[in-house]
Formats: structure tokens, sequence, C-alpha cells
């Protein structure tokens, strides 16, 4: 569950790196309005310091998902019909 909060919208045209830092890592989940992603991508393109930041985050999480154990097929079958008994999908 992520507890950030929702990023201000719509941007400015021109983000000064206050802005973009605040939105940072939406941008990088591919949750901003794409004017929003424009204006971030064109700020992250001048910008070495805020350029620096979103490729240390991006690295970050890249590590940290090969890291992950791999899921086994067998148990989220298990975990998906018990949540479907739960929710009364079964045969739909």
């Amino acid at each position: 569950m992520r507890w950030r909060r929702r990023p201000p919208s719509p941007l400015p045209a021109d983000p000064d790196c206050h802005q973009v830092a605040e939105v940072l890592q939406s941008y990088l989940d591919g949750e901003l309005e794409p004017g929003d992603t424009g204006a971030v991508a064109a700020h992250l393109e001048h910008c070495e310091r805020c350029g620096i930041e979103a490729e240390t985050v991006t690295r970050v999480i890249e590590a940290i998902r090969r890291q992950r154990p791999p899921l086994d097929p067998d148990g989220i079958e298990r975990l998906a019909g018990f949540v479907d008994g739960l929710t009364g999908a079964e045969g739909d």
C-alpha cells in the first residue's frame, strides 16, 4: 500500500526543482497526467541535479526488484481461489 500524497496537478509548463521533486516518484511510476509527464520529462532533460536524482531512484527501485524472490505459482493460484471464494466469483 502506498501512502504518498497525490501530486499537485496540473504542474506549470516549466516546473522548478522543488515541484519536480514533489512528483518525481509518481512520474517514475507512470502515474502523472500526460501534460505533467511532459513537463517533468522536459525539466529532467535540462536539469542535471534532478536528472541524477531520477536516475538514482530508478536504479534503487531496479535493485530492490532484482532482490525479490520468485513467487510460487501454486501459492498464487491457491490465494486467487481463496479470494474468489470470499467474493463469490467462483465459476463466473
